[in-house]
């Protein structure tokens, strides 16, 4: 806050970037709760999937801490892909209270779905923003989300 700008309109301004998020947030949930139906999954299961294209075999500590997940919801997005045949658990042979994640065939064959999915919405969101210009954005957002977990 600069000293012309007086505490009111301060306060208004993050009033402002909170009800943007939060709109944008909103959004993004019912899009992907349309967009998933189908595969009776929804977007935080989406996520661990993502995540799992990119690496098998992680544990689901390193998923929840990854995706901003507490470990109830991981677990109980987990058990929710498991019941619908898309992942499957190992216990890790070095340690055995790790759990790690793996895909199934189900799962495989998602792939190219969830990606389109995925990529349809990124296209969506960020149709209007130059490529130079995401960075920037990502970074504000993301020192006003540091700043948030500060309180």
């Amino acid at each position: 806050m600069n000293e012309e700008e007086t505490p009111i309109q301060w306060i208004e301004d993050i009033d402002k970037i909170a009800a943007l998020i939060s709109f944008m947030y909103r959004s993004v949930q019912k899009h992907f709760a349309k967009e998933l139906a189908p595969y009776h999954i929804g977007w935080g299961h989406f996520s661990i999937l993502m995540s799992l294209y990119r690496q098998e075999g992680r544990s689901q500590d390193s998923l929840a801490q990854s995706r901003g997940f507490d470990k109830t919801m991981i677990a109980k997005s987990i058990l929710k892909l498991e019941k619908e045949g898309i992942v499957y658990r190992i216990t890790d042979p070095e340690d055995k209270r790790i759990k790690r994640l793996y895909l199934t065939e189900k799962g495989r064959k998602l792939k190219p779905e969830m990606r389109k999915i995925g990529f349809e919405l990124n296209s969506l969101l960020l149709k209007d923003f130059d490529s130079d210009d995401l960075p920037s954005a990502i970074e504000i957002v993301r020192k006003i989300a540091l700043n948030a977990a500060q309180l």
